[in-house]
């Protein structure tokens, strides 16, 4: 396999990737993690992140100093502090993505929409590559990896994950997965168990689109770009990089 996306609800095959919370961030935001995107202009919104090493599947570890935040390909950039934490202004109302970087560990590839719905984000649990070598071979995936999507289906009222729901790559072949209620992944599955995690392997660097089914209606886009049909979200993919996409749908 070459390029990985991960689909899920809460986050992905890890378990503690970005916390989850209980508000609704409504189109373009994220969800329930942090409070909203402060205005750093008439023209411009401040995102600010939080970061913490991963511990494998077990809860989000520590606060992790150093990693550089920037909006994507461009000097535009903060470093994360003692706390883990970082902020950036980015122009108002648009599509933007941003990057989170630090040697030694597993690079984050986020898009989001900078409206007034736009929530800071996080944690992140950056996956040191060893832990990231370790997951992927027990996946049966050669290292380095291509890269990863992580998507998010969850019930607006609750920000719980939804059973039941599909994931598919838009316009490409791809073998979807689906994580066990241990946070497992398998091909096995054909459909997200209640934590709604799942993802699907393609090869090619670029922007795709994945389309929610099964039983997901309704769905608005939380993380990534908005799609070209109803139920879709579009995240950018860079090869060794996590990216993210969220959708919030109707509790079925």
């Amino acid at each position: 396999m070459g390029r990985l996306f991960w689909c899920a609800t809460c986050s992905a095959f890890m378990a503690t990737t970005i916390g989850c919370g209980n508000g609704d961030g409504g189109s373009g935001g994220t969800a329930g993690m942090g409070g909203t995107g402060g205005v750093g202009g008439t023209d411009t919104v401040t995102l600010s992140v939080t970061t913490t090493e991963a511990q494998g599947l077990a809860p989000i570890g520590p606060a992790l100093e150093g990693v550089m935040f920037c909006q994507t390909d461009t000097t535009n950039c903060a470093t994360t502090d003692a706390e883990g934490m970082a902020s950036i202004v980015l122009p108002a109302n648009q599509e933007v993505s941003y990057t989170l970087e630090k040697e030694g560990y597993t690079p984050y590839l986020v898009a989001d929409l900078t409206d007034e719905t736009l929530f800071q984000t996080g944690p992140w649990a950056m996956y040191s590559d060893q832990l990231t070598a370790d997951l992927l071979e027990a996946l049966g995936i050669a290292s380095p990896m291509g890269g990863q999507i992580i998507l998010r289906a969850v019930s607006g009222a609750i920000i719980a994950g939804i059973a039941g729901v599909t994931f598919d790559l838009v316009d490409e072949a791809a073998t979807p997965f689906y994580n066990e209620q241990d946070w497992t992944p398998s091909f096995d599955l054909t459909a997200t168990t209640s934590i709604g995690q799942g993802g699907l392997a393609e090869q090619v660097t670029g922007e795709y689109q994945v389309e929610y089914g099964g039983t997901a209606t309704n769905c608005s886009v939380q993380i990534g770009w908005a799609g070209d049909a109803a139920n879709r979200v579009k995240v950018p993919v860079r090869a060794g990089y996590f990216s993210f996409g969220t959708m919030v749908c109707d509790q079925p």
